[in-house]
C-alpha cells in the first residue's frame, strides 16, 4: 500500500477552505493531527485532512463573530453566528468586515481612515459598524 500523501500547511488550508493561520490554530487545539518533517515544518496526512473536513472542520463551520469593542475580554456568550440569517453584532473587526464586503483588509482600513464607512478605533484597532456591511434595506 502506498504511503499517504503529505500536505503542506498551505495545501491543508486550501483543502479546508481556511487560512494557514487557522490550520495552525486547529493543530494547537488538537482538532487536526499534524506531523513535523526533518526541517520542522508541519505536514498533514491527506486522509486525515479529508476526514476532518467530513466531520465539519473548516469553512463549513458557522463563522462566529465576537460582539463589541472589547470582544477579546468578553464571555463566549457574546458571540453571534453570522450564518443562517442571524443578526450581525454592532461592531465588526476589520477581517470580519473585509470578508463580508469581499474586500481586502487594507482597503477596509483605508476606507475607515477616510471616513467612507462608519468605523471607530478602539485600542488602536479599527472596528467597523455593521451598517457598512448590510444592504440598505436590511439596516
Amino acid at each position: 500500500m502506498p504511503a499517504p500523501r503529505m500536505l503542506t500547511t498551505a495545501e491543508a488550508a486550501q483543502a479546508l477552505g481556511v487560512s494557514t493561520r487557522t490550520v495552525c490554530r486547529y493543530v494547537t487545539a488538537g482538532k487536526l493531527p499534524a506531523h513535523r518533517n526533518a526541517n520542522g515544518d508541519l505536514r498533514f496526512d491527506s486522509g486525515e485532512v479529508l476526514a476532518a473536513k467530513r466531520t465539519g472542520l473548516g469553512r463549513s463551520e458557522a463563522v462566529t463573530v465576537a460582539c463589541g469593542p472589547d470582544a477579546a475580554e468578553e464571555a463566549p456568550e457574546a458571540a453571534v453566528s453570522v450564518t443562517g440569517g442571524q443578526a450581525l453584532p454592532e461592531w465588526l473587526l476589520v477581517h470580519e468586515a473585509a470578508a463580508l464586503l469581499r474586500m481586502s483588509e487594507r482597503v477596509v482600513r483605508e476606507q475607515a481612515a477616510r471616513e467612507e464607512i462608519p468605523a471607530r478605533r478602539y485600542g488602536g484597532r479599527w472596528r467597523i459598524h455593521r451598517s457598512a456591511v448590510q444592504a440598505p434595506e436590511a439596516r
